[in-house]
């Protein structure tokens, strides 16, 4: 997604939600200073995903799941909490990477850290409390902003974790990208709220 793409998505998410612009730029300033030499160049993410198959996998899985993305050969992209149902199913399943606003638990981030899996984290003005406490902890990740992106902070379009992650796959590149766990009907209230906004990125990216 083109950044003025996005920045349209973005000014009506903001007023939809009565996000603030304020809080999410706070955020990313915060994140990056506090990681600065830690925010790795989004050149990584290109030679892993370009010309490559992925799988994007959201949380809402289903049984029939686990087995299409066992046996999935390209690049796995898991979305913030859809890693849990994962682990618990899989137990030695390790995605390429992991795209997150930070609502896991440290151990489970450090650990896929310490397996090579690239952390994609993600700043916004709800979650500046995870990024002081996480962000100096954990080692090197790429940083993502909602907002304005400026130096290692970037910006690829999304919203929610799992229609961020299938943005993330199409700017880089990727030859084709499935989506697995992805359900846009499946929750109330906010949530579902959210699940309308990603279901609409995902259709103007022409990933659904």
């Amino acid at each position: 997604m083109e950044l003025e793409d996005w920045m349209e998505f973005y000014r009506e998410i903001l007023s939809d939600f009565n996000f603030s612009k304020e809080e999410d730029e706070r955020a990313a300033v915060i994140m990056y200073s506090l990681a600065r030499e830690k925010l790795m160049d989004s050149l990584i993410l290109d030679s892993r995903i370009r010309d490559k198959d992925v799988i994007v996998i959201g949380s809402a899985l289903k049984e029939k799941d686990f087995e299409v993305i066992e046996n999935f050969e390209g690049v796995r992209i898991t979305a913030g909490k859809s890693i849990y149902p994962l682990r618990k199913i899989l137990p030695d399943f390790l995605p390429d990477i992991h795209v997150t606003d930070l609502e896991e638990e440290y151990e489970l981030l450090a650990d896929l850290q310490y397996r090579n899996c690239i952390l994609v984290l993600h700043a916004h003005g709800d979650n500046i409390d995870r990024i002081y406490s996480l962000i100096p902890r954990l080692k090197f990740f790429v940083g993502t902003t909602q907002s304005i992106p400026f130096d290692k902070l970037y910006n690829f379009g999304g919203f929610t974790d799992g229609d961020r992650a299938a943005c993330l796959a199409k700017h880089f590149g990727a030859k084709s990208i499935t989506l697995v766990g992805f359900d846009f009907e499946r929750a109330e209230g906010i949530k579902k709220k959210k699940l309308i906004w990603a279901k609409k990125i995902l259709e103007f990216e022409k990933v659904i």
